[in-house]
């Protein structure tokens, strides 16, 4: 396959952003107000970012922080009042809202912090939301693909620049190939649609949209990440650093509500189950892509060496595809200071 130019932003992928369309939106919850009904003014407001249609669908395990009260009371404690913002756009949208000033701090994938620092943006990395956030690839019924080497010839859909070509990148090199063996369609956005047609062969996506499209008939699992943590895709939490320097009460009271929730699904995984199901992904999602037999280490808030040098080896495949333009070392976009600053204030 003939290699083609790459140069442009990356979207952070996650399923709602592969289907998701409109505009961003916000929502301010906790508002406090006085008995006379006027809203009180002692609180100082911290705008979150997230890669979803809603702002309040945080993904990972700030999704679990939110739905279990743990965010907002944190905040509520240091005297913060969130506004949650959705960019259904992906990681290029948030990326914008920082260089704008629009936002304070995201929870987001592994590629666009990359960008954003090879791009010159003033933003670092405080905490972890899943150092090994599961990616898999779905293949036709009719594609008479059954193991990862028989992916050479195929069409896949993913999305360049992004956590699915990232993976495919990766899933490939470790079967002895290479992406020049495979024809990638740009169409993340239709890949469903795509393979059930029988217009691809395989697509590329998230955990979650993985069993998404098993569960509806698209196609079959042909493999996943989880229990590999080279081949899975790493979330965080990111912040503009003037504001964390200005407010380090609110990165470290983010980083207690993810350490509770990290706590409670280790104690009450079929709660936590039961807590992040919707209509849409019901409690077995939950129990298929954070099994509990694998643990929730990953869950961690801290941001551990092996992870800055994954991101180190996403920075050079970025590099060398044309992704980002300028290279990018890993510990200049990692800050643990606000970890062990909370670290004191956790309870034994």
């Amino acid at each position: 396959m003939k290699k083609k130019s790459m140069i442009l932003s990356a979207i952070l992928v996650t399923v709602l952003a592969f289907t998701g369309c409109g505009n961003t939106q916000t929502n301010t919850s906790n508002t406090t107000s006085d008995t006379d009904g006027s809203q009180q003014s002692n609180e100082k407001v911290i705008r979150i970012g997230s890669p979803t249609t809603d702002g309040t669908q945080l993904v990972e395990n700030a999704g679990l922080a939110y739905k279990l009260g743990y965010l907002d009371e944190e905040l509520e404690k240091v005297g913060y009042k969130a506004e949650y913002v959705g960019f259904a756009q992906g990681g290029t949208a948030i990326n914008e809202a920082f260089a704008s000033g629009q936002l304070d701090v995201a929870f987001v994938g592994d590629v666009p912090e990359i960008i954003a620092k090879s791009n010159g943006l003033e933003v670092e990395l405080f905490a972890n939301l899943n150092s090994e956030a599961e990616m898999g690839i779905v293949a036709g019924k009719n594609s008479g693909i059954k193991k990862p080497t028989d992916l050479k010839g195929k069409k896949v859909v993913a999305a360049y620049g992004t956590v699915t070509h990232v993976y495919l990148n990766n899933l490939l090199q470790a079967n002895g190939l290479s992406l020049d063996d495979v024809e990638v369609i740009n169409d993340i956005a239709n890949g469903g649609t795509l393979v059930a047609s029988g217009n691809a062969d395989a697509v590329v996506s998230t955990g979650t949209g993985v069993w998404q499209m098993s569960n509806s008939g698209v196609g079959d699992i042909l493999t996943t990440s989880q229990g590999d943590a080279e081949l899975s895709s790493q979330f965080f939490a990111m912040g503009r650093i003037s504001y964390l320097k200005d407010n380090p009460d609110a990165a470290e009271a983010i980083i207690r509500a993810l350490r509770k929730s990290k706590e409670y699904i280790e104690q009450n995984p079929e709660k936590a189950y039961e807590t992040l199901a919707t209509s849409d992904n019901p409690k077995e999602l939950y129990e298929k892509i954070y099994p509990k037999e694998l643990g929730f280490d990953n869950f961690g808030p801290q941001i551990k060496q092996e992870q800055i040098d994954r991101l180190n080896s996403l920075a050079e495949f970025l590099l060398g595809n044309g992704t980002i333009s300028e290279s990018v070392d890993a510990k200049s976009v990692i800050n643990n200071d606000y970890y062990e600053a909370a670290s004191k204030t956790f309870t034994k």
